[in-house]
Parts: C-alpha cells; structure tokens; sequence
C-alpha cells in the first residue's frame, strides 16, 4: 500500500477534504486507476457485493493504482472473514460493508479490519499490501489501524430504526446513505429533493456528524451535494463505471446527431469511387 501517513483517504478527509469516487462494477483494466486518477477522482470502489470481480481481478488492478492520488477500495458482501483479510492483503486502502443493521455487524468489521490489539486481522508481509517488504512490526500495524477507512452502509429501515446504537460503535469512518435500497426497505418513491427519502437521507447525515462520523452517498445532481454537505455530506460517489460510459456513448451520440439534424430530411447518394485494373502496353513482357 502506499504511504498510509500522508496520502490516505482517511487522512485527507481529517484534514477537512471532500472526497469523491466511483463504483467499479464491470470493467476490468490494469490501467483503471491510472485513468481514474487522469480524471482527477479520489477513489474507486470495486463492488464485489453485486458484481463478479474476484481476489484475482482485484491482484490484477490494484497495483495500478500505486503513487496515484486516487485510492482503491472495495465493496464486500457480507462481513466475512475471508472477504476482509484477502482484499486487504491486496492493498486496498478501505472496505464498504453494505447493509448494515445491526451494532455488531459493525464491530465484527471493526475486528476484522484491524490488527491486534484493536481487531484480529492476520499478519503477513508477503502481500501485495507492503510491496512484499519487510516491516517494523509495531508502526505498521498502528499505521494501518490508524489509517484504513471502514464504511458502513445505511439502507435499510431497520438500519434506519437502529442508527443511534449503529453509529454509536467505534470504528466506523464514514455512514454512507444507500438510498436507492432505502427507498425500497421503506417502500417510497426515491425522492432525494423532498419527502421521506430525503429526510431520512438528511437525518442519517446530520446524526452521523453529530457523532464525528463523515457522511457519505451516492450523489451527482450539484443541488443535492450543496444541500447535504451542510448536513455532513463528505464522501461522495459520482454513480457506477458503467453509468459514467453510459453516460458519455448516449452524449456523444446525441452530439452526431445533432450535428446531422439538418440533414436527416435530404437523401444524398454517394456515388462510391470504383477502382479497376489497370495495364502499361509499355511495359516489357517477360520472356
């Protein structure tokens, strides 16, 4: 991993950054965090909660994001030991947990995250996560402990019923609101401008604040990041890699488009050039 001190995501939001990622769901590239990084994000989320990439797609890009500013991190499905110890090992610099619901959840990733004394995380220098060098023991554990990010996922409405005890556990850096699964625990229209979505979007932030937690979602519309930063909004994911290049093949064909709106009604043929064969009565037949 690269310097935990001074380039962690966790040191730059203390430092009183906002950060800003993508969710990695699809796309498998060696270069990814070299293009991510070119595109001046903060981090990228590799989704191995609904997505396919395994232990070896992640050994295979994680590298890549060596001496960039943008920071690997992934999506677990379940607060497992083997899904913790494997992707730290890789060199990740912080694990989402998604739904969270219950105070426990929260310590048992806290235990697995970290190493001892503060968790039980296995030790082993011959990982990807100290470039298969030695260390002193003692300052990189501390340093580890102290710099992995753990974000905890709000999603559901026994999350929401639940959020003081959640919240309340230590350990936890970020409470980032799922409120597309939100809005289908409770049954509501995913309404982030107003109503009961956006209340209970508002309320989880303002609570995690409260408790010197950085709030986290997945927002993209500029109103809806200017309303929540003051609600402690300071980790944001800008949608999927599959949205944004979604995004940008539906854009550039509506550019083209636009450009032949003047000719659609014309029929225009082109007569294509036809090449033929041709022979130099000059030239010299060869005896």
């Amino acid at each position: 991993m690269t310097d935990l001190k001074t380039k962690s995501l966790k040191s730059r939001l203390r430092n009183g950054e906002t950060v800003t990622g993508i969710f990695i769901t699809e796309f498998r590239t060696p270069n990814m965090g070299v293009l991510l990084d070119a595109a001046g994000y903060d981090f990228a989320i590799f989704d191995m909660e609904h997505c396919s990439f395994t232990n070896q797609d992640l050994s295979a890009m994680v590298p890549g994001f060596r001496g960039c500013k943008c920071q690997p991190m992934v999506r677990v499905p379940a607060v497992r030991r083997e899904f913790f110890q494997s992707v730290l090992d890789c060199g990740i610099t912080g694990i989402v947990v998604p739904v969270v619901e219950s105070p426990e959840q929260v310590q048992e990733a806290v235990a697995m995250m970290k190493y001892p004394p503060l968790g039980k995380r296995g030790l082993s220098f011959c990982c990807p996560h100290t470039q298969f060098q030695e260390q002193d023991r003692d300052s990189y554990t501390s340093e580890a402990n102290d710099n992995l990010l753990l974000v905890t996922q709000i999603e559901t409405s026994t999350a929401l019923d639940r959020l003081d005890e959640i919240l309340s556990v230590p350990g936890i850096d970020v409470a980032f609101v799922g409120n597309m699964d939100l809005s289908l625990s409770l049954g509501k229209p995913n309404n982030l401008a107003e109503g009961p979505i956006h209340d209970a979007v508002q309320h989880i932030l303002r609570v995690a604040k409260s408790k010197g937690i950085y709030g986290g979602g997945n927002f993209v519309r500029p109103e809806l990041v200017e309303q929540f930063y003051e609600d402690g909004l300071r980790f944001i994911s800008l949608d999927s890699d599959v949205e944004r290049f979604g995004v940008g093949l539906k854009l550039g064909m509506q550019t083209v488009k636009l450009g032949l709106n003047d000719k659609k009604m014309e029929s225009i043929p082109i007569k294509p050039r036809v090449l033929s064969a041709t022979v130099n009565s000059s030239a010299t037949a060869m005896p």
